[in-house]
C-alpha cells in the first residue's frame, strides 16, 4: 500500500511526505517520524499506522485533541482525501489508486457532489479534477498557489473558499478593504488575515469599534489629542493612527461614524496625514485602512447619513463574509473548534444527534452565537460527549421541527425521554432533586432538560 500525507496549511506548508514504515508519529518533537514545529501540537501528537490493507490514525493523548473532516476522533480509518487537523496544521491524506469514502456521514463537513469525485475517475475522462476537490487543492499547494497561511478562520465550505482566496489576493497590496456581513460573522478574524498575510505582518494591528465610543472621545481615540486640548486632556496623547504607523487599522462598524469624523477620515485617508486634537502640526501616516459595517452603506449614502466619497474611498475592495446558515458544511468543524478551545485538554466529541441540531438551527447570530453554545455545552455538560440536551434550547426546538431521515425515530426517543423524566418527578413529589437521583443524573441536567424538551408547564411544581 502506497500512501501520503501532504501538508495544506500550518508551518510545513506544502511538503509531502510518504508513510513508509508501520508506524508514522506526528508531533512538534524532533524524535517524531513528521516534526512539525506547531506551538498548538503535542510532543507526540498522533500516529499513523499503515498496514497493507488500511491506515489507522490514533490521537496520543495530545492536548488538543486530533480532528479527521472537522470531527475530533481518537482512533479513525482513513480514507483517501480524508482531512487532519493537527494543532494549526491540516495534512490531506492521500493512498494511490483509491477513491473518497462515499459513504462516510462525517465527510459531509468538507465535502459536496463535485468534490467526491475521484482523481483517477477525472484523469480517465481526460478532465480536471474538481475545483475544491482533493486533489485540486493538492495541485494548488504543490504549484504554491496556496500561500494564504496565517488565519485563524474555520471552514472549508465553497463561500469560505472564496473568502481565503481574496483575502490572498488583496492581502499583499495596500488597497484599503471594506468587509461587510452581519454581526457575528467573523469581520475581524477576517481583517486580521490580511494584515498577517501583508508585508506589513510584522508592524501592528489596531482595532476600534466605532460604536463603543461618543463622537469626542472616538476622535481622540482615532487621532490623539495635544496636552490641554480640552478638560481632562493632562498630557499629550497618540491616537490609534499613530499607533498603527506602518501598519494596519481596524475599523469596526465604521458605519456609526459621526458626519464630522467622516469628514476627518476622508481628508486622512486622501493626504495620508492629519493633526491632533487640539493640535496644529501636522502629522505623517503611513497606514492600511480595514474597515468594517453590518450595515448596508449605500443605502446609508441614499438616506444621508454617510458621505458618498468616503464610501467611494473606503470600497476599493469589496469582501462580504457569508452568514452561517449559508456555510451549514462549517457547522462542524467550527463546533469541534470551540469544543478543543473550551474544554482545557479534554477530549470532547460531539455526538451525531447534536450536529444535526447545530445544522438544522439558522443562527441569527452567527459565528459568535455558535460559540457560546459550545462554551454552554463544554461548561454544562455532563460528560466529554455533547449531546443534544447540553444545547440551548432554540437550537433543540430547531431540530425537533425540521423534517429529516429518521424522523419517526426521534420523535419516539424523545417521547420516551419525556415520559421518564416526568414520571420521575411525579413519583419524586416535584422534588427535582429526588427525581434526578431515580433518574441516576445530575439535578442541573435535569432542570435543563426539563427546560429544553418543554415541560416546565407540565412538570410538578419542584418543592426542592
Amino acid at each position: 500500500m502506497t500512501a501520503k500525507l501532504v501538508i495544506l496549511a500550518g508551518p510545513r506548508c506544502g511538503e509531502t511526505v510518504s508513510i513508509e514504515t508501520s508506524e508514522t508519529t506526528i508531533g512538534r518533537d524532533a524524535r517524531n517520524h513528521l516534526n512539525i514545529p506547531d506551538h498548538l501540537m503535542s510532543r507526540r501528537h498522533c500516529v499513523v499506522e499503515l498496514s497493507d490493507a488500511q491506515c489507522t490514525l490514533r490521537d496520543l493523548g495530545s492536548a488538543n485533541g486530533t480532528y479527521v473532516n472537522g470531527m475530533p476522533v481518537r482512533e479513525r480509518t482513513l480514507a483517501h482525501g480524508d482531512r487532519i487537523r493537527v494543532g494549526d496544521s491540516v495534512l490531506m491524506f492521500l493512498r494511490a489508486g483509491a477513491q473518497p469514502r462515499a459513504d462516510d456521514e462525517e465527510r459531509r463537513t468538507f465535502d459536496d457532489r463535485t468534490q467526491r469525485i475521484p482523481r483517477s475517475e477525472a484523469a480517465a475522462r481526460g478532465a480536471e479534477p474538481a475545483p475544491g476537490s482533493p486533489d485540486a487543492i493538492v495541485a494548488e499547494v504543490l504549484a504554491g498557489r496556496m500561500t494564504l497561511q496565517a488565519h485563524d478562520m474555520v471552514g472549508e465550505s465553497a463561500p469560505m473558499r472564496a473568502v481565503y482566496e481574496c483575502v490572498r489576493k488583496v492581502a499583499p497590496r495596500d488597497s484599503t478593504v471594506l468587509i461587510g456581513g452581519e454581526t457575528g460573522t467573523g469581520k475581524e478574524l477576517a481583517a486580521r488575515a490580511v494584515h498577517q498575510n501583508s508585508p506589513r505582518a510584522s508592524r501592528p494591528f489596531v482595532a476600534v469599534n466605532c460604536a463603543a465610543l461618543t463622537e469626542s472621545l472616538l476622535e481622540s481615540e482615532l487621532f490623539g489629542h495635544e496636552k490641554g486640548a480640552f478638560t481632562g486632556a493632562f498630557a499629550l496623547k497618540k491616537g490609534k493612527f499613530e499607533v498603527a504607523e506602518g501598519g494596519t487599522i481596524f475599523l469596526d462598524e465604521i458605519g456609526e461614524l459621526a458626519p464630522a469624523l467622516q469628514a476627518k477620515l476622508l481628508r486622512a485617508l486622501q493626504h495620508h496625514e492629519f493633526e491632533r486634537v487640539g493640535g496644529t502640526r501636522t502629522i505623517k501616516m503611513d497606514v492600511r485602512l480595514i474597515a468594517a459595517t453590518n450595515q448596508d452603506l449605500q443605502a446609508a449614502v441614499a438616506a444621508g447619513r454617510f458621505r458618498q466619497d468616503l464610501w467611494y474611498r473606503l470600497n476599493v475592495v469589496g469582501l462580504t463574509m457569508p452568514p452561517l446558515r449559508d456555510r451549514r458544511a462549517d457547522i462542524p468543524a467550527l463546533a469541534a473548534h470551540f469544543a478543543a478551545k473550551y474544554s482545557r485538554g479534554r477530549a470532547v466529541e460531539l455526538s451525531h444527534d447534536a450536529i444535526d441540531a447545530l445544522r438544522a438551527y439558522d443562527w441569527p447570530g452567527n459565528v459568535r452565537e455558535l460559540e457560546n453554545a459550545i462554551e454552554r455545552a463544554v461548561v454544562l455538560g455532563c460528560s466529554d460527549r455533547i449531546v443534544v440536551d447540553d444545547l440551548p434550547a432554540a437550537v433543540v426546538q430547531s431540530s425537533t421541527a425540521q423534517p429529516r431521515d429518521g424522523a419517526a425515530y426521534h420523535r419516539a426517543v424523545l417521547d420516551v425521554k419525556r415520559r421518564l423524566i416526568l414520571d420521575a418527578i411525579d413519583r419524586s413529589g416535584g422534588n427535582y432533586t429526588a427525581a434526578a437521583r431515580l433518574l441516576g443524573i445530575n439535578p442541573t441536567y435535569l432542570h435543563r432538560l426539563v427546560n429544553n424538551l418543554q415541560l416546565r408547564d407540565v412538570a410538578t411544581t419542584p418543592h426542592g
